[in-house]
Parts: structure tokens; C-alpha cells; sequence
């Protein structure tokens, strides 16, 4: 599966990246700077140079999946990266018919509001990436994740943001969860949490319920249908018998057949 990474040279991106290829995908490497070609070309990738700020729907294009792991290095740019970069990506994604799209979010962007700065902006623009990913039809996956550390993976996580644990996850372990997203369909339409736990990643993602299927409006066909008053047992012929489905009915015989000729079909239109 090719499977386009934003973010590809960030911390986490660079361990998408890596967990991908040696999972056999491949991986087309979105990068800002020619800086970075080099050291994702070395690991296997195919990177392209490209700003979340500018015109990236083109590197989409022929991709199967796609992870936004990118995020700005200050804060007067998170609407526009970690908002705008993401929702134009993810337009990206619906438009060329894409199977998957992984949006690297943050455990708080529902509450924002309730948040300090520079915290409250960093989380309005995940919250903003969210809403605009909510309405797209390209099958999504929004990922939560606590506090990144640069700590040893351990290969287990948690769903639940509860007072039993840490609000942190290593970015090994952020990796792993997010291209383990990619395998499992029942995440699509899911918002998940994802912090250090005690469960295998696996384990974990794979005990999430799917989503419930859309309402399904109910044309009140059958309530009507049961209104019916019942049959008449004296409109039945005394020797009716059941249709044999072995058998092919013509009804009173074959239909005459249809005479085609050459003749012209509008006469005196020139």
C-alpha cells in the first residue's frame, strides 16, 4: 500500500515513516525543505518537497492512504498548519478517492476552550482539522493522542483518558498505533484516544466496537403494509395450486415479434 506521511522529517512522522517500510509499504514522504530528501531516500522512502501553506493536493494523487503527522514549530502557526494543513490534506484525500486517512490529533481538542494559551490555540486548531475531517466522505481515523515523549516504546497502550494513568505516550508507540490504524476498517468514522496503558497496541485497537451504521430514515412502508385487511379466501379459485418454481411461465404465449424495418424515423427533416 503507498501510503502518503505530512510530517514525514518531524519526530513522529520520521517513525511513521519507518514503521511503515518495514511493515513492506511504501511510503511517499512529504517534507518542507530539500534539507530532508536525503535521510528519507536513505530509509526507503520517495520524499517530495512540499508546505502545508501552499498547494499540496497534487501529492496526493495515486496514494491508497495518508497519516497527517505534521505540526508547526511555533505557535502563531498552529492554524495554519496544524488547522489548515490538515483540513487541505484531508480535502485531498476525499477527492482522490483515498481508503484511509489518519488525522494525529491531541487528547483535549473537544474541550479547547476550557484550556491556557499557548495550549488553547494548538488544540483549537486540532478541534478545527477535526470538524472539517467529520465531513468529508474519505474513510477517516482521528487519533488522540496524549503528551508525545521521546521515551522507549513499550508496545502497549491505553484508549481510555481516565485518572488511572499518565496523560502521555511515547512516539514509538504513537507510530506503531497510528499504521496499526491503517490495517483495521472498524476504526473508520472513530475518534481514539490513545495514551500509555498496559494493553498490547494490537490488542487494544482491535477491542474498540465499531461505529454504529447511520440512522436509516423509515419510511413507515411496513406500518401501512400491516393495515391491509387480510385476504379473501373466496377470491382464490377452489383448484389453485402453489407456482412451481421449476417451471418457466410464458403466461397466454410468446410475444408477437417486433417488426424493425430501415425506414426513415423522421421523414422531412433535413
Amino acid at each position: 500500500m503507498l501510503v502518503l506521511v505530512a510530517g514525514a522529517s518531524g519526530r513522529l512522522g520520521r517513525l511513521v515513516v519507518g514503521t511503515l517500510l518495514e511493515r513492506g509499504h511504501s511510503v511517499r514522504a512529504l517534507v518542507r525543505t530539500n534539507a530532508d530528501l536525503e535521510a528519507l531516500t536513505v530509509l526507503g522512502a520517495a520524499p517530495v518537497v512540499g508546505h502545508l501553506r501552499g498547494d499540496i493536493e497534487w501529492i496526493a494523487d495515486g496514494c491508497e492512504a495518508a497519516v497527517f503527522a505534521a505540526g508547526a514549530h511555533r505557535s502563531g502557526d498552529f492554524a495554519a498548519i496544524d488547522g489548515g494543513g490538515a483540513a487541505k490534506l484531508a480535502e485531498a484525500a476525499d477527492r482522490f478517492g483515498l481508503r484511509h486517512f489518519v488525522l494525529c490529533s491531541a487528547v483535549g481538542a473537544a474541550d479547547f476552550a476550557r484550556r491556557r494559551q499557548p495550549l488553547r490555540d494548538f488544540l483549537a486548531a486540532k478541534h478545527s482539522a477535526e470538524r472539517r475531517l467529520a465531513d468529508l466522505d474519505v474513510p477517516w481515523t482521528i487519533l488522540r493522542f496524549g503528551g508525545l515523549t521521546d521515551r522507549p516504546p513499550t508496545g502497549r497502550i491505553r484508549t481510555m483518558v481516565d485518572g488511572d494513568g499518565g496523560r502521555t505516550v511515547s512516539r514509538g508507540d504513537a507510530a506503531t498505533t497510528i499504521v496499526e490504524t491503517l490495517r483495521r476498517p472498524h476504526l473508520v468514522r472513530q475518534v481514539v484516544n490513545v495514551l500509555q496503558g498496559d494493553r498490547q497496541v494490537a490488542q487494544a485497537l482491535d477491542a474498540i466496537e465499531p461505529a454504529p451504521l447511520p440512522a436509516v430514515h423509515n419510511s413507515a412502508l411496513g406500518d401501512a403494509q400491516a393495515l391491509d385487511p387480510p385476504i379473501d379466501p373466496d377470491m382464490l379459485l377452489p383448484d389453485a395450486a402453489p407456482l412451481d418454481p421449476s417451471v418457466d411461465y410464458e403466461g397466454d404465449g410468446p410475444l408477437p415479434p417486433e417488426v424493425v424495418d430501415n425506414d426513415d424515423p423522421s421523414p422531412g427533416v433535413p
